[in-house]
């Protein structure tokens, strides 16, 4: 066995939050009067917020990233999960890989989104936005999961889908594997994310799977 446990990202990898995120930017631009092309909202409002504020001086801002948070909550349970997420779960589960999963979401949301997919038996440990105080790139949010999940950093892994998720566990000191799923390319440059140098890259879930109890 390659790894005793396993540290997910959840936007991104295993709920398709990156979709619904964009659906809600849409959405609430389009109450504005504002339609623009798919490129252009993820370009120009899903990353740095103070560019875009920079960019549209004539948004109030706060009001609308509020509204989409809004759309984002109340649109949760529309949320689809990435191709293979429960097989991929129950193959590492029935092979003793002890899981865990951390978030850039809200607790309490988590929480929720994880009963709705049937996935939260799965994690022995699970860590959101407000359970830390720095935030990835910073290795906290998976430095504090695994104390809490006490894993063995040495044969721990983490999957993620961002740059940033590779940054965080290259600071803590642990494996990681990028997660390159066709639905996302809309979302990140993959030869951009390559750059990263994660441990290994994937293109589903089966395959991490694999990797993990080769």
């Amino acid at each position: 066995m390659k790894y005793s446990s396993v540290i997910f990202d959840w936007d991104g990898t295993l709920g398709m939050t990156l979709h619904l995120w964009f659906e809600g930017y849409k959405s609430e631009l389009k109450k504005l009067g504002r339609e623009y092309s798919d490129q252009v909202i993820i370009d120009d409002f899903f990353y740095e917020h103070k560019k875009t504020m920079l960019k549209y001086p004539d948004m109030d801002f706060d009001a609308f990233i509020e509204n989409v948070r809004k759309y984002m909550i109340s649109h949760v349970s529309h949320m689809k999960l990435y191709e293979g997420v429960h097989e991929t779960l129950e193959k590492l589960q029935e092979n003793n890989i002890k899981l865990a999963l951390v978030s850039s979401s809200p607790r309490k949301l988590l929480e929720e989104v994880l009963e709705l997919t049937d996935l939260s038996k799965f994690f022995s440990a699970i860590s959101g936005f407000d359970d830390i105080m720095k935030h990835k790139p910073d290795p906290e949010p998976f430095l504090y999961i695994i104390e809490v999940a006490k894993l063995d950093p040495k044969n721990t892994i983490i999957i993620g889908d961002s740059p940033h998720d590779i940054s965080a566990a290259k600071a803590a000191g642990i494996d990681s594997c990028l997660f390159l799923p066709e639905e996302n390319k809309i979302f990140y440059d993959f030869e951009k994310l390559k750059q990263t140098n994660p441990t290994y890259c994937v293109e589903t879930l089966k395959e991490f799977a694999n990797i993990v109890i080769s």
